[in-house]
């Protein structure tokens, strides 16, 4: 499919120095940053990524493995960032979300692709990704979601609502296969910026976790900690799209219109 089919832009921002491509965590879908586009400046054009098996994709399968559905990422995108000068572009990914793009980079890292910034808030650094932490797909429904709770790998409200559980838990049971198929692969640290955003009583990726993704980055800008938990951003998202946007400013191009 081609690019836009993969993305949503909320704003289009045709003149946009720099576009920030948004990936969702598990069960999540693009909507999560419908709010986003009205936050950021103008000289950022926010996309945010649809993966398939939700949404407005939800009669598509959704994907399993991390490593496979990366590359069908990348494939789909690489019109539209083949067309992205260097540092035009970043990637902002939430848990899963932050797996898929970290896997994303490395990807065209090895097509010999300049790789964009990565920006990853509530997950894992690559070589801690650690199943033990995550509810097995496997589990009965009253198991399965007696994990999520106890982590706080989903918004509450998802689980309390039975006509939403029941539309949701098969994504959520897919997505939790898919970060369980990770494997690490140590190919040294990332030639790219990586900025790291977290909850400080994150249960699933613990302030303690976030910060060794300064061992996987060659330029490594910092970890932001903020009040809450692994959603810490669903309600108050502004504080952290201002972190992100000083981030963007810092680790990509400009064409003068930022600061």
């Amino acid at each position: 499919m081609p690019g836009p089919t993969w993305y949503l832009t909320y704003q289009p921002r045709p003149a946009a120095a720099v576009r920030l491509y948004c990936l969702p965590c598990a069960g999540g879908g693009a909507s999560m940053f419908r709010r986003w586009a009205t936050l950021l400046p103008d000289w950022v054009e926010l996309r945010a990524v649809r993966l398939p098996g939700r949404q407005g994709r939800h009669r598509e399968p959704s994907f399993t493995d991390c490593h496979q559905g990366a590359e069908a990422l990348a494939d789909a995108l690489a019109g539209p960032l083949a067309a992205e000068p260097p540092g035009g572009y970043a990637i902002f990914g939430h848990s899963m979300g932050a797996m898929l793009g970290y896997l994303l980079i490395r990807l065209r890292q090895r097509a010999g692709l300049p790789p964009p910034a990565l920006f990853a808030a509530a997950s894992w650094p690559v070589a801690g990704a650690a199943p033990g932490v995550m509810p097995d797909p496997a589990d009965t429904d009253e198991d399965f979601c007696a994990t999520l709770r106890t982590l706080g790998g989903v918004p509450p409200e998802m689980l309390d609502d039975p006509q939403m559980l029941r539309l949701t838990l098969p994504i959520l049971r897919a997505d939790f296969q898919l970060c369980r198929s990770y494997r690490y692969r140590p190919d040294g640290p990332l030639p790219c910026p990586v900025a790291a955003f977290g909850g400080i009583d994150d249960r699933v990726t613990p302030p303690e976790g976030l910060a060794e993704w300064k061992q996987h980055s060659a330029d490594f800008r910092g970890l932001r900690l903020f009040d809450g938990g692994h959603f810490f951003f669903q309600d108050r998202p502004e504080d952290l799209v201002t972190a992100v946007t000083t981030e963007l400013a810092a680790t990509t191009a400009t064409d003068g219109t930022n600061p």
